[in-house]
């Protein structure tokens, strides 16, 4: 009987939210000009699903990488990206709202919405359907692998798997590629791609994400774009000081004094660990002059020697990094 009873609760719960979801059909990989079929190598797709927004760029063979689109997310969105994907049990209700053509969950469902603007910008810049992309999100505790494949179930596409530690593409390593860093000179040459992976130095980097709604802080370890170590102690997010919060603390002075805090805090709390090489800036808002100003003087207080700062394209650079690295897949040198 409390199954039974269980199981309707559950079907009351997905049938009030049918009416509000948007109803797609699943893509077709295809450009003009070879019958409507392109070698999935000839360009990759990357989407950045961050807080605050979403965006998208195309890297083609030739080495060209475009950004595409960004899509403003709404507030839904941003509330739970903030929670930090609470882990919870949810796999019967996962599995019962899939199994009705509905997102696998409501925050699924909030991701899909972005990604769908986001897959139909990019269609509309190449002129033909995509059929598979890869993505990257902020470091976020409870966010799997099975969340964003169900996001790209449920937009009707396939989601590229990367060869990365963490399963999911941090947006560090998907910003230290879009930067031009980690990756090999000739990804079609197998042999000589894994040896170049192979030989990288190991550098500590700090990447940082400054938008709306967030401010995110990492001090990790890189070698190549495809090795990160970054476990969750290096990796601080706060989404109560995005540039929109200014307003609620009680004197501007305050919230920079808290933005600085969160800048110097993984380095202050390790003073024993090696300090950055590099710096990389994500997110609309980091070229925000005070902003600037908080971080070089965290720095300056921090290092003995200043990290080369990295910003150029911000908004999109992880996103470009995601789509570089979709157009290697084929190519993975430890297949």
């Amino acid at each position: 009987m409390t199954a039974l009873l269980y199981r309707v609760l559950v079907a009351g719960s997905i049938f009030s939210e049918i009416i509000s979801l948007p109803i797609r059909s699943q893509a077709v990989f295809g450009v003009p000009g070879r019958s409507n079929v392109r070698k999935l190598q000839d360009f990759g797709v990357g989407f950045d699903l961050t807080a605050s927004y979403g965006t998208a760029a195309v890297s083609y063979a030739n080495g060209t990488v475009m950004s595409v689109a960004k899509i403003t997310a709404d507030d839904r969105y941003n509330e739970n990206i903030g929670d930090s994907w609470k882990d919870r049990p949810r796999e019967a209700l996962r599995s019962a709202r899939k199994a009705m053509g509905l997102p696998a969950s409501k925050d699924v469902g909030y991701l899909a919405n972005v990604l769908f603007d986001l897959r139909a910008q990019v269609e509309k810049d190449l002129g033909a359907p995509i059929e598979s992309a890869g993505v990257t999100t902020p470091h976020l505790i409870a966010l799997y692998q099975e969340d964003l494949q169900d996001t790209f179930d449920y937009v009707g596409l396939r989601y590229l798997s990367f060869p990365v530690r963490y399963d999911v593409l941090y947006e560090t390593s998907a910003a230290y590629a879009g930067y031009g860093y980690g990756l090999c000179s000739d990804y079609t040459d197998q042999a000589v791609c894994k040896q170049q992976q192979l030989d990288m130095d190991s550098e500590v980097v700090m990447a940082i994400l400054y938008t709306r709604s967030a401010l995110t802080v990492s001090f990790s370890v890189a070698k190549s774009a495809y090795y990160l170590y970054e476990p969750d102690n290096r990796y601080l997010s706060n989404f109560t000081l995005g540039s929109d919060a200014r307003g609620r603390w009680a004197s501007v002075g305050e919230y920079w004094k808290q933005v600085a805090s969160n800048l110097e805090y993984l380095m202050a709390q390790n003073p024993y660990y090696e300090r950055p090489t590099k710096v990389l800036l994500m997110g609309d808002q980091v070229h925000d002059e005070t902003f600037t100003q908080t971080l070089e003087a965290v720095l300056r207080r921090q290092t003995a020697d200043m990290p080369d700062i990295v910003s150029e394209d911000s908004q999109f650079v992880a996103a470009k990094g995601a789509a570089v690295m979709a157009k290697r897949i084929p190519y993975d040198p430890y297949k």
